[in-house]
């Protein structure tokens, strides 16, 4: 038994290039990156370079990225006759093989005065009292091995304009430490807190899982709006949208809401569901929420679509415009409520984990429980709810065209919904499936990004535009409206005719045989 390693190689002093070395390892049950290493070192290489410190996941040392992704070698676990590729950390200089200099990083950090201040008026406490500790708790786990850093996608594309997940998580729990003293917000502000796509790539690099997004970058952009410095200039007319129209978009063409009953019932029902269509279904992608309705009467499923539904509140929420975000969810809690169904299905991968995360937060915060339904996004729905087996399969038609499929972070990273999306796509006859490389790479539409800091948002994109151009594919399919638009844009901007779907028009075109 053994496990192949594929190393990067990179002397400065004596290699015009890097390259790489295969490295055959005997295998050990639970053997670990870090163990495979030094078998290579004490044994096959001695020239070898590579950091480790702890062998416990605390020092962050070792972090290198492992089938391009970033991680601490000691946690991640080989399995049995495999192939693994190791290279060392993005955007910093390699001293050696897989040793960074992370010296650019740390300068960035000590810029923000990594450490609490007591220089300022008035006087501070000694002591922060426990209920002051909880919510920079999980922000003091960071162990700084800077693999965040090499995961974010904003990083990658705009290292002057954002100071990275690991900066921006160190000045929030300084924010929250109530005995510091320096004026965090702005610094927070100046360091491009509005440039982070919440896409929690640095979430699933952390080896201490840390949310950086949700505990960090949106509560520093609540404080930011709270001091008046934000929602920067282009989150502006989504806000205000809200507060007069109760929708974040301008009214373009008639919407879904207007087209549609309240109630469209089926014979002989399997199940009974609500539609939350979300602003972009409902003012621009009105076609998509007409298919995805389509899906659930071919389903034999009873449809409720309120018309005083309203904006979920996900640019307002991701933008730390909390006031208004937590009205609209006790608005749209009791919409929902009156009609007295137990599911809410949504064709929206924002909507979906904003109705799932920030409604239960707020409901439970404000009478003590969450909303009286779950939220299922339309393929969790339909593979997980209803199920494959009472799943209208027959009548599903064949369409002859190669698609790749394109992740949605706020469907994949925050609501753990990656394999539902294929398995629908895969019941389609003839439709063949490519995947993309880095599939489930943040497309720069999040986190408010697209709206406010427009050039990072396409920046962002082109390297998502390239993965599906080179799949040679007929169309990029996607369960989220924010990543169909921005998509759709990026493909066009690289001059590419590349179409773009939801997952809703692909199935409902299935059913009725034309797409």
């Amino acid at each position: 038994m053994v496990v192949k390693l594929r190393v990067y190689r990179y002397n400065p002093d004596v290699d015009d290039a890097p390259h790489y070395e295969i490295y055959e390892v005997p295998y050990v049950d639970r053997m670990n990156v870090l163990q495979a290493l030094n078998y290579i070192h004490d044994n096959l290489d001695s020239s070898l370079s590579y950091r480790w410190n702890c062998r416990a996941g605390q020092c962050g040392s070792c972090a290198i990225l492992i089938n391009g992704k970033p991680r601490v070698t000691c946690r991640e676990v080989l399995q049995d006759n495999t192939t693994v590729t190791l290279t060392p950390l993005l955007h910093v200089p390699v001293i050696k093989d897989l040793v960074s200099d992370v010296t650019p990083l740390v300068e960035r950090l000590m810029k923000c005065r990594p450490y609490v201040e007591r220089l300022l008026p008035p006087k501070r406490p000694e002591i922060i009292k426990q209920n002051k500790v909880e919510p920079i708790k999980d922000l003091r786990t960071c162990i700084e091995c800077w693999a965040c850093v090499s995961a974010c996608p904003t990083v990658a594309e705009a290292w002057q304009d954002f100071s990275g997940p690991l900066v921006q998580r160190q000045i929030a729990r300084l924010k929250l430490d109530e005995r510091d003293s320096i004026d965090r917000v702005k610094m927070a502000f100046i360091e491009g807190a509005y440039n982070c796509t919440t896409c929690k790539a640095c979430v699933e690099a952390c080896p201490k899982t840390i949310d950086i997004p949700t505990k960090a970058i949106e509560k520093l952009r609540a404080y930011i709006v709270a001091e008046g410095l934000g929602p920067l200039e282009g989150h502006l007319s989504f806000i205000r949208n809200i507060e007069k129209t109760g929708r974040s978009i301008d009214r373009l063409k008639t919407p879904l809401l207007e087209t549609v009953p309240e109630l469209i019932k089926v014979d002989n029902p399997v199940d009974e569901v609500a539609f939350f269509t979300g602003c972009l279904i409902d003012y621009r992608l009105q076609n998509t929420g007409l298919n995805l309705i389509e899906i659930l009467k071919r389903n034999r499923v009873n449809v409720h679509i309120p018309k005083s539904q309203s904006c979920c509140a996900s640019p307002a929420f991701r933008t730390g415009v909390v006031n208004l975000a937590e009205s609209q969810v006790k608005k749209n809690v009791e919409v929902f409520e009156k009609i007295g169904v137990e599911k809410v299905v949504v064709g929206c991968a924002g909507c979906g984990m904003t109705m799932k995360k920030d409604f239960v937060e707020v409901m439970n915060r404000v009478r003590g429980k969450p909303p009286a339904f779950k939220v299922y996004d339309i393929t969790e729905y339909l593979i997980n709810i209803l199920g494959t087996e009472k799943l209208n399969r027959k009548d599903l038609k064949p369409i002859n065209m190669k698609i790749t499929y394109h992740d949605p972070c706020h469907l994949n990273r925050s609501q753990n919904v990656k394999e539902e999306p294929r398995t629908l796509l895969n019941l389609v006859p003839q439709l063949k499936l490519v995947e993309m490389s880095e599939s489930d790479r943040c497309c720069g539409s999040g986190g408010g990004v697209r709206s406010g800091v427009r050039p990072i948002a396409m920046a962002v994109g082109r390297r998502k535009g390239i993965s599906i151009m080179n799949t040679g594919v007929d169309a990029c399919v996607t369960e989220c409206p924010f990543c169909h638009i921005q998509i759709g844009d990026v493909l066009q901007q690289l001059g590419s005719n590349i179409k773009t779907y939801e997952i809703a028009d692909i199935l409902a075109a299935s059913y009725v045989g034309k797409l």
